[in-house]
């Protein structure tokens, strides 16, 4: 049997680590995620889980983004290509703004994804050293199986709900004059970026306008006037998307070709801090 340090010693060791604090505000998003998903049901929202949900994220991305870039000098388009800076400032505003219930989603997807991922590679190693063979450890081994082999789905799931979901609530909520129009132009501006770097982000984007050419192109050909002018005023929305997606594509081209080997919450770099 191999002698391994006291309980007392590993757990310090694994808590001088800053991982170990990625992990924690995982944790911190998960469960204040949670709560405020209940509240929300019981239509009774508390804004407190809502603020600490977000605040769990800020603590991971910005852990991440000091142990990849360490603390930016200044912000040029290396610094702003970084997928982790993206979601850090992204998590920043939702954590200012009012909370929309559904900024919360994506972030609680991959927070759930990397709790879970840290358990089997960390925490259990360190207060299970010697059970390999164990009940333990074949729950370790089915919770790495498990988010290995979901690992896609949930970052495309996450990209849907974002493009969806998110943009989707933002603008109805502009249109009920609910949500102020800068926070439609920031995530606009977050969905442009994530177009160039993230390829769950494109399927999602295309899809969507997939969907929307089948249902309101078609109108056109609506004998009905108004049809005939959602489809026009639609059409022309439409091209000023993808002029303003495509304003900056070879700016964002080159941060993303110096970004590639950051990590981000979408790769397993993220995972590991």
């Amino acid at each position: 049997m191999t002698d391994h340090p006291p309980l007392t010693e590993r757990l310090i060791t694994l808590a001088k680590h800053p991982q170990f604090y990625w992990w924690c505000g995982h944790v911190c998003l998960v469960f204040n995620a949670l709560l405020y998903f209940t509240s929300v049901l019981s239509l009774h929202p508390y804004t407190g889980y809502y603020k600490r949900a977000h605040a769990g994220s800020l603590i991971s991305y910005g852990i991440v983004i000091w142990k990849s870039v360490g603390i930016p000098k200044r912000f040029d388009m290396e610094v702003i290509g970084n997928e982790n800076v993206q979601y850090f400032a992204l998590a920043f505003y939702w954590y200012s703004y009012h909370p929309i219930t559904v900024t919360l989603v994506p972030f609680f997807i991959f927070s759930l994804f990397h709790m879970f991922a840290y358990i089997p590679s960390a925490i259990m190693p360190v207060l299970f050293p010697e059970e390999s063979n164990s009940p333990i450890a074949q729950a370790c081994r089915s919770i790495k199986q498990y988010t290995d082999e979901h690992h896609e789905m949930a970052m495309q799931l996450a990209a849907y709900v974002e493009v969806v979901g998110v943009m989707g609530q933002l603008l109805l909520g502009v249109l009920s004059f609910q949500t102020s129009v800068l926070a439609l132009i920031v995530f606009a501006h977050f969905l442009r970026l994530r177009y160039y770097l993230s390829p769950y982000t494109r399927e999602a984007l295309h899809d969507a306008s997939a969907k929307l050419d089948q249902w309101i192109l078609p109108l056109a050909n609506d004998p009905r006037r108004w049809a005939q002018i959602m489809c026009k005023v639609y059409v022309n929305v439409k091209g000023l998307v993808i002029r303003y997606g495509s304003a900056t594509s070879s700016t964002t081209n080159s941060s993303r070709r110096s970004s590639s080997g950051s990590s981000s919450r979408t790769e397993s770099t993220h995972r590991r801090a």
